[in-house]
């Protein structure tokens, strides 16, 4: 009779202790911190997207645009949206061969030759767009917009720092020039421009 009365004792601590374990660690849960969600807007001064096209191999333009205006926004460290309108009718070139004087080509020429129809056409379509819609891990997927054209892209992100002020992230995107009617074909046979166009991305926003 002893020994059922202890053996009844022990499963009522059991019991409760095994309750009270629940309740904290519910409690716990409760309590965890939820990452709040901010939305930084971007530095046009500070921000850039560096662009690079290449023709067969043989040589390669580099330059960059800027952005307009723009917003992102973080859910702790966390990428969860944004959106950029970037200004077409400032495509800067600035490699050497832009700027050779054996030809008499200026980066004026070439910037010209990118406005027209050729290419992008900045008098009908001054701007383009990328708006985020997914984010896994380090891959940020969107919509990007060019000539009224719009596609599937992916940014590649290969840095992103965090601070109480704002924040600063780099990504790259390679994009195929074709989806957006950018279909200019080389004069001379031989020289074929590639359909990539590789862009590398700094995104500079503040509170």
């Amino acid at each position: 009779m002893k020994s059922n009365v202890l053996y009844a004792l022990a499963l009522s601590a059991t019991a409760l202790f095994a309750c009270g374990n629940a309740g904290t660690e519910q409690t716990e849960e409760m309590n965890e911190p939820v990452a709040e969600s901010v939305t930084y807007k971007a530095d046009l001064d500070a921000s850039v997207v560096n662009w690079r096209g290449e023709v067969a191999g043989v040589y390669g333009h580099d330059g960059f645009v800027k952005l307009s205006s723009g917003s992102v926004t973080l859910t702790g460290d966390v990428i969860t949206g944004g959106e950029f309108t970037i200004d077409m009718t400032g495509i800067y070139p600035t490699d050497s061969a832009s700027y050779s004087d054996e030809d008499g080509r200026r980066a004026s020429d070439l910037q010209g030759h990118l406005s027209t129809e050729d290419f992008f056409a900045t008098a009908t379509y001054p701007t383009s767009k990328f708006v985020i819609t997914n984010v896994e891990g380090n891959t940020v997927t969107g919509d990007l917009t060019i000539r009224d054209k719009t596609h599937q892209e992916t940014v590649e992100i290969t840095s992103s720092e965090v601070t109480e002020s704002g924040v600063k992230i780099t990504g790259k995107m390679i994009f195929n020039r074709q989806d957006f009617d950018v279909s200019w074909v080389h004069f001379m046979k031989d020289m074929i421009l590639s359909d990539d166009i590789a862009l590398t991305i700094t995104l500079v926003a503040i509170k």
